[in-house]
C-alpha cells in the first residue's frame, strides 16, 4: 500500500509537470535570521522529491551542493547558467498544504558574498537567470519524479515476476505429483486401495485446477506490470531535451 501511495503522489506531480503553479517571482524571506531578496516558485512534487531533484541538476552541472533541515546550499561556486561571478546558492524547500499535499515551495536565494542578496534592481540580468532557473526547475523535477517511479515500477515487475515463476515451479511440482499418484493407481489391484488413491487424485486434481487459475492470474497482474512500466518509460523519453 505505501508503494502505491508514493506512485499516486508521483504521478499527480507528472500530471502537473507541464503546468506550473506560478512561474518564478521575486519575493523576500527570512535566511540566517534576516530578511533578504529571495525569488520563489512552486512544484506539484513533495518536498523530498524536489530536493533530491535539485541536488540531481546542481551535481549534474558540476555543481557541488549539500542539503540540510530543508535547506540546499551551495557556495562559492561558479555557475555559467546563472553568472560567470563567483555565487552562493540557497534553495529553501518546503511543503504546502497540509501533509504536503500541495507540493512545495522552492525560495531560491543567490548572494555575491555574504549577505549581498541580488534582486533586479541590484543585477536584473542575475534575477532574470535565476527566475528562469526556477522556471526550467519544472522539467527538471518532473523528469526525477518519473525516474524514481519507474524504479518503484521495476520492482514490483520483479516482485511479480518472481511470484509468477513460484507459481509455476509449483504447478509443475504438482503435475509430476499427478503422474505418479495417476502411475499408482494404474498399478494397484487392491480395489479399496485403489479407491483411496483415486480419492487423492480427485483432491489434487483440484488443488491443480486452483493452481492453473492462480498462475493465469499471476500472469494478467505480470501483464499489467509490463504495461505500466512501459507507459511510464514512455512518458519519461518524451520528456523535453531526451
Amino acid at each position: 500500500m505505501k508503494t502505491i501511495l508514493i506512485l499516486f503522489t508521483l504521478t499527480t506531480g507528472i500530471l502537473y509537470s507541464g503546468q506550473a503553479f506560478c512561474q518564478a517571482t521575486e519575493t523576500t524571506a527570512k535566511i540566517a535570521d534576516a530578511e533578504h531578496p529571495a525569488f520563489t516558485e512552486n512544484y506539484a512534487y513533495p518536498p523530498h522529491v524536489v530536493t533530491d531533484a535539485i541536488l540531481a541538476r546542481l551535481k549534474k552541472d558540476g555543481v557541488s551542493g549539500r542539503s540540510k533541515k530543508g535547506m540546499i546550499t551551495a557556495t562559492a561556486v561558479r555557475y555559467p547558467v546563472l553568472s560567470s561571478e563567483a555565487l552562493d546558492l540557497y534553495f529553501q524547500v518546503s511543503g504546502r498544504g497540509r501533509k504536503d499535499k500541495d507540493g512545495s515551495a522552492v525560495t531560491f536565494f543567490v548572494s555575491k558574498g555574504r549577505d549581498n542578496f541580488i534582486d533586479k534592481s541590484s543585477d536584473a540580468t542575475l534575477a532574470r537567470n535565476a527566475r528562469k532557473y526556477l522556471d526550467n526547475l519544472q522539467q527538471d523535477i518532473s523528469s526525477y519524479a518519473l525516474q524514481l517511479q519507474i524504479t518503484q515500477q521495476q520492482k514490483l515487475l520483479d516482485k511479480q515476476t518472481n511470484s509468477y515463476k513460484k507459481l509455476l515451479k509449483d504447478g509443475q511440482k504438482l503435475e509430476s505429483k499427478r503422474y505418479s499418484l495417476q502411475r499408482d493407481v494404474s498399478g494397484e489391484m487392491d480395489p479399496s486401495k485403489q479407491d483411496k488413491l483415486k480419492r487423492k487424485l480427485q483432491k489434487l486434481d483440484r488443488n491443480i485446477n486452483d493452481k492453473q487459475l492462480d498462475i493465469k492470474q499471476s500472469q494478467r497482474d505480470l501483464q499489467r506490470q509490463k504495461d505500466q512500466l512501459s507507459l511510464l518509460q514512455d512518458q519519461l523519453n518524451r520528456q523535453p531535451g531526451r
